[in-house]
C-alpha cells in the first residue's frame, strides 16, 4: 500500500510536457495517495498491537502483556471459563476478563480467528482457552 500511495503520489509531482494532467485529476490523485498512505500506517499500527499483545502462562498465574503494560491474574482467582465460538469470558472472584484473538481471517461467510505463537509454533486459539482452563482447574462452559 505504502509503495503504491508513494508511486501515486509522485505521478502528481513529475508531470512534464504530453503526461501533464489538469489540476482535478491531480487534485484526485493526491487526495488517494494520501487516503492510502493512511491506511498502510493505520494497518501497520494494528499490526504491532497485535505481536505486542501476548499471554505468558506461569505455575501460579498468567500474564496479560499488552503495549507497555503487564496484568498478572492467579489461577485460583478465575472461578467460571465461558467459550464463544470465537472469544472466552473468564469470571474472577471479583469481576471478568474478556479473551479475544487479535484478529481474524475472513473469507466470504467464513470468519476464523488466528492463532496464536507458542515456542515458536502457530495453534489454534481454542488452545490457549483449553490450557487456561486445565491451569485453572475447570471444565470450561460453553456461552
Amino acid at each position: 500500500m505504502r509503495k503504491s500511495a508513494k508511486t501515486r503520489g509522485k505521478g502528481v509531482v513529475g508531470q512534464t510536457g504530453i503526461d501533464q494532467r489538469n489540476f482535478g485529476e491531480n487534485m484526485k490523485t493526491a487526495a488517494g495517495a494520501i487516503f492510502d498512505f493512511g491506511k498502510s500506517a493505520y494497518a501497520e499500527v494494528l499490526h504491532r498491537q497485535a505481536e505486542a499483545s501476548e499471554y505468558v502462562l506461569e505455575d501460579d498465574h498468567f500474564d496479560i502483556v499488552h503495549g507497555g503494560s503487564i496484568k498478572s491474574i492467579n489461577y485460583d482467582r478465575v472461578k467460571q471459563v465461558q467459550m464463544a465460538p470465537d472469544r472466552a469470558k473468564l469470571v474472577l472472584d471479583k469481576g471478568s476478563l474478556m479473551i479475544k484473538p487479535v484478529a481474524f481471517i475472513v473469507a466470504g461467510r467464513v470468519r476464523v480467528p488466528l492463532g496464536w505463537t507458542r515456542n515458536g509454533i502457530e495453534v489454534p486459539f481454542e488452545l490457549l482457552l483449553q490450557e487456561l482452563s486445565a491451569r485453572c482447574g475447570l471444565e470450561p462452559e460453553e456461552e
